[in-house]
């Protein structure tokens, strides 16, 4: 197995496996002039936000560094920005500039109308394409990479096979010193005193445990109840029965090293091993989430299927289940359904995770970009206004 990967230097000291030019919209009411430049200028990549208008407060403040973080990705070589207006928009691109990248806002206000916001953004995403092409890769130790984790459709066979294969990957990328995010908070209900017991201090625990509480409280404050919603009816049609075997076979996907941190949506991982986030288990949320804080790669453990990946971050779909393979075999990265089928150990599968992951860093194409499955959300704190 190896221990490196061929990225891309960032002028912040960290390492891409990607060298996208984003062409990001600060809003829904621009998306259509994000995905008009991105048709017209080869090696871009499109980042359409669902809304973004009539956001006030945190709500505004979440969608804004959210778009920036995502910029702000290692993967990203170079981001144009493009609007209705220049206000928020050169928020956004004022988070990307931090991180050493080159950015520019293009809106309608000041370019005047949207064929001619459409034609100066192509200009710049054409030659920051250009000048992205003449950078190199370079041999990077995995420990410069930070891997999110995330699941979904799962059903028994996650919680058995990928689930913890995915764990195998987690744990052996902290044990070279590199770093992993795990969320989906709500995804953790059952199985609080097992994070809890990993954490590295009795008061990281006890903020774990109050992370998800938070989340209960919120459920039955609006009359809903959980087991109604989670699993989730295809979680169930895949064998799933409660929530607590759902939790259990959800944080598999962690592995099993010490807990470092739990941040916030948009937090920073200032940790190397694992860290938590608090963010939501939407497959388009989560990817987004964990592409604005900066992983450069996803491993997407799925059972019953999931297309979905992020636009900027590559998102590894695995599965432990031979059905999936007939129905969702398209869109599935690595099988080791082998597990099942032909004794194949979790050793081995976790090997094959783990080379395709290295592959995927260093340049091969995930079924989600190259068929265009990909998407982005910014989680709603609130109502439009």
């Amino acid at each position: 197995m190896k221990d490196y990967f061929m990225g891309y230097a960032r002028a912040n000291g960290t390492y891409g496996i990607r060298n996208h030019v984003a062409v990001i919209s600060a809003m829904d009411n621009s998306n259509f002039i994000a995905r008009r430049v991105n048709a017209y200028v080869n090696g871009t990549v499109v980042v359409c936000p669902c809304f973004g208008r009539g956001e006030v407060g945190a709500d505004l403040q979440q969608h804004i560094a959210t778009l920036g973080g995502i910029g702000a990705n290692p993967n990203v070589f170079a981001a144009v920005v493009v609007s209705m207006e220049p206000v928020i928009a050169g928020q956004i691109a004022d988070i990307i500039r931090e991180s050493g990248k080159e950015v520019v806002v293009c809106s309608c206000d000041e370019c005047g109308g949207t064929i001619e916001t459409t034609a100066v953004a192509t200009r710049y995403a054409k030659n920051f394409v250009i000048k992205a092409s003449m950078l190199e890769r370079i041999k990077v130790s995995v420990s410069e990479l930070m891997l999110g984790v995330e699941c979904g459709g799962s059903d028994a066979v996650s919680g058995l096979i990928s689930n913890p294969v995915t764990g195998m990957i987690a744990d052996k990328l902290i044990d070279l010193d590199g770093r992993v995010v795990l969320s989906e908070t709500t995804e953790w209900m059952g199985a609080e005193d097992s994070l809890r017991a990993r954490a590295v201090t009795p008061e990281l625990g006890q903020r774990i445990v109050d992370a998800i509480k938070w989340y209960e409280d919120y459920i039955i404050s609006i009359g809903v109840d959980i087991k109604g919603t989670n699993p989730a009816p295809d979680n169930i049609k895949g064998g799933l029965s409660t929530i607590e075997e759902k939790a259990l076979g959800a944080v598999e996907k962690g592995g099993t090293r010490p807990i470092q941190d739990l941040i916030t949506y948009n937090g920073k991982v200032t940790h190397k091993g694992l860290t938590l986030m608090d963010a939501s288990p939407g497959g388009v949320e989560n990817t987004t989430s964990l592409t604005s804080i900066g992983c450069q790669v996803i491993i997407f453990s799925t059972g019953k299927g999931n297309p979905i990946g992020s636009p900027v971050t590559p998102t590894i779909k695995v599965t432990g289940n031979a059905r999936t393979l007939e129905t969702y075999g398209d869109n599935i990265d690595v099988d080791i359904s082998g597990v099942m089928t032909l004794g194949t150990s979790l050793d081995e599968a976790a090997a094959v995770l783990y080379d395709s992951m290295i592959d995927v860093c260093c340049g091969r194409l995930t079924t989600a970009e190259v068929l265009g499955d990909t998407e982005t959300a910014v989680t709603r704190l609130g109502y439009t206004v």
